[in-house]
């Protein structure tokens, strides 16, 4: 992946205006040469170059910003590893050129994938349930033994003339009873198949939520508007000896961690009594959102919005930061301070993006045993899969080896970016006799330049390079030859590097 995707918009941007580089170039005071190396994505660029480039073609900086882009370059990459797809003998490699040259083109491929993803999942649901669904089972087993009595009675109409009238009207009542029976299972039948509830899941609503969340930064100011305002108007029923002690500006000595349940418990209180101040927020957000395509992603979306309501109250924007920032980021000492779990800890860091006012930025991910990703927000630098399990060097998987224990390192990327992963096996039910430990790994992540500011970087010494662990995005898009624990084949094998 390139490293910078602003020079393949400058050059989209120069060439609408009309501009040759030469004439660009001495508009911004730089070389022409430099210019094309720029163009090129050789060069990065940044600071005040961009604001005199900006300036020479007329439009505003913004129109540099990648972020759109570099998530629709993720998902093409992606859909790139489907094994639908996968097996082709070419691949498409140039994604970032791709979507800057032709962003429309990109983002409809991007649509028409997800339709795909859609109508796989839901011939699957249906699949799976034509083969379990004990209704159909039943009415097909009434359906077959309907036929089969029909048809040995009219046999034996047919093939003996000498029945007398009893037996004839015997065997008559037989097929027209055996065919009203008949008539009913297919009605049956007819009616389930069309009932609109009697719908498979969509495969892409979650999908859709995970953008509409990227596209916000994860962070939502009238939600937060709304929470300083509910805990005004509720500040006794929030506090009242059982609730967060902020105001001390540290946990109470001796103070132990509450149970996950209690916590589960007090959030829901607190979503509860804060969803009907939220509504009206929460509903303008999502309406007119294209990401937001079908009425079960908005569904989602606005209990997504009511959750980051109830966590905002639970921990305020500006104590919670502070609070922080003093710990450097110990969800630990978090959760213990506001009185919440370790995952609604994390969850927050992950939405201090208030512009002038930001935390450290936080990539968040959770993930059961099998891999299969529950919640995700990447960074710019840092995709997370979705459709296939991450690189296994990842912290998320070794977490469920030591479950309650926090498990960290550094790791390179391929292109060079390295970040700090911290990851916690959480349980999030009691133990049971019957049932195996419901586990979730939580990981959280943050650029390698940051690791000063948290706590989870400390102890490891980053000048020693066997403390760098090269790791990548999903073993198809890693270009690393010899790691010991590939578990699929490069997409690109000519790339592969030692």
């Amino acid at each position: 992946m390139t490293r910078n995707l602003a020079g393949l918009k400058i050059r989209t941007q120069r060439k609408r205006a009309g501009l040759t580089q030469g004439e660009l170039a001495r508009r911004a005071g730089i070389s022409a040469s430099y210019l094309n190396l720029i163009e090129l994505n050789k060069r990065t660029i940044a600071g005040a170059l961009i604001d005199r480039i900006a300036a020479g073609l007329g439009v505003d900086r913004a129109e540099f910003d990648d972020t759109p882009e570099r998530r629709a370059i993720d998902s093409l990459d992606e859909l790139s590893v489907d094994p639908a797809f996968a097996g082709s003998a070419d691949h498409p490699r140039a994604a970032a050129e791709f979507v800057s040259r032709h962003p429309d083109w990109a983002h409809l491929l991007l649509k028409v994938y997800r339709a795909f993803i859609d109508r796989n999942e839901a011939v699957m649901a249906l699949a799976d349930r034509l083969n379990r669904d004990p209704f159909l089972g039943e009415n097909v087993h009434r359906i077959l033994t309907g036929v089969t009595a029909i048809r040995a009675a009219s046999e034996i109409l047919g093939n003996y003339e000498g029945l007398g009238a009893a037996d004839r009207g015997r065997f008559l009542n037989i097929i027209a009873t055996d065919s009203e029976k008949l008539s009913d299972a297919a009605r049956s039948l007819a009616q389930f198949f069309d009932n609109p509830d009697m719908r498979a899941a969509s495969g892409s609503s979650m999908e859709q939520v995970d953008a509409f969340m990227f596209e916000s930064g994860n962070y939502f100011p009238e939600l937060e508007e709304v929470a300083a305002g509910v805990l005004r108007e509720h500040a006794e029923t929030l506090h009242d000896g059982a609730g967060p002690v902020w105001q001390n500006g540290d946990s109470p000595a001796g103070t132990d961690v509450v149970t996950g349940s209690a916590q589960s418990r007090r959030f829901r209180r607190v979503r509860e009594l804060s969803a009907p101040m939220a509504r009206g927020a929460v509903s303008a957000l999502i309406a007119d959102r294209p990401v937001l395509a079908s009425d079960e992603a908005r569904l989602f979306a606005a209990s997504a919005l009511h959750s980051y309501t109830a966590a905002a109250i639970l921990m305020p924007y500006e104590p919670f930061l502070a609070a922080a920032e003093r710990s450097r980021y110990d969800l630990d000492r978090l959760s213990r301070l506001f009185d919440v779990s370790y995952e609604q800890a994390a969850h927050r860091l992950a939405t201090l993006r208030r512009p002038g006012a930001e935390g450290v930025r936080f990539a968040f991910m959770r993930s059961d045993p099998s891999g299969y990703v529950t919640k995700r927000l990447p960074l710019p630098r840092l995709p997370l899969p979705r459709y296939s399990n991450a690189c296994p060097l990842w912290v998320i998987y070794a977490a469920f080896q030591r479950p309650g224990a926090t498990v960290r390192s550094f790791g390179a990327l391929p292109a060079g970016d390295s970040f700090l992963f911290f990851a916690r096996a959480i349980e999030k039910s009691p133990p049971s006799v019957t049932f195996p430990r419901h586990l979730l790994s939580i990981m959280l992540a943050c650029p390698a330049s940051e690791a000063g500011r948290v706590v989870y970087g400390d102890g490891i010494d980053r000048s020693d390079p066997r403390t760098m662990v090269p790791v990548g995005t999903t073993c198809r898009l890693c270009p690393r030859a010899h790691c010991n624990h590939r578990q699929e084949a490069a997409l690109f094998p000519d790339a592969l590097s030692s």
